[in-house]
Formats: structure tokens, C-alpha cells, sequence
């Protein structure tokens, strides 16, 4: 009973995640904090759900399954974010700058 109370609430904070990212997507003014929000939610949103699957899960079999994607995601998320980046900066996309206020 306890863990599939633990379940549901890593599953009501994945999609607390998973909704900042895309508000994020929106809201950000360039591709590149786009980037971070989007990744950075996507990885934690998703780890967080293959987390709750482990409190849910009793097959020791699954449960190697889900630890080995989880550490596959974990790296190859940032990983692919990263490429993605560079890839914008050897394109010549410039980071947003916010502009200062001048002082009279």
C-alpha cells in the first residue's frame, strides 16, 4: 500500500516536471534556454516516472530493465541536448542578451 502511495505522488511530481517544461518551451525567448527547459524537465520528468515504477514493480527482471534505462536516459538525454546546442552555436544562432537599462 505504501508503494503505490510513493507511486502516485513521483508520478504527480514527473508531471509537475513534465508541465514546467512545456511551459517553458512557450515562455523562454530563445532556442537555447528553450533547450534547457525542455531537456532538463523531459530527463527529470521521465526518471522520475521510471522511479515510480520501481516502488510498483516486484519483478526483479523488470526491475534490472528499468534501472538500465534509467542510467541509458540519465546520459543520453543531456548528451543529445548537448549536440543540439552546439549545433545552434556552429550555425551561428547568438544566445538571447537581455538588454540594460540605462541610468540617466
Amino acid at each position: 500500500m505504501v508503494n503505490i502511495i510513493v507511486a502516485g505522488i513521483l508520478f504527480v511530481i514527473a508531471t509537475v516536471f513534465g508541465t514546467a517544461g512545456i511551459v517553458g518551451l512557450f515562455i523562454f525567448p530563445d532556442a537555447y534556454t528553450r533547450l534547457h527547459a525542455g531537456s532538463l524537465a523531459s530527463t527529470t520528468a521521465v526518471f522520475t516516472i521510471f522511479l515510480a515504477c520501481l516502488f510498483v514493480v516486484s519483478d526483479w527482471h523488470f526491475l534490472a530493465r528499468i534501472v538500465v534505462i534509467m542510467l541509458f536516459f540519465v546520459v543520453s538525454a543531456p548528451t543529445g541536448s548537448h549536440v543540439v546546442a552546439q549545433l545552434l552555436w556552429c550555425s551561428g544562432i547568438i544566445p538571447w542578451k537581455q538588454k540594460r537599462k540605462e541610468s540617466k
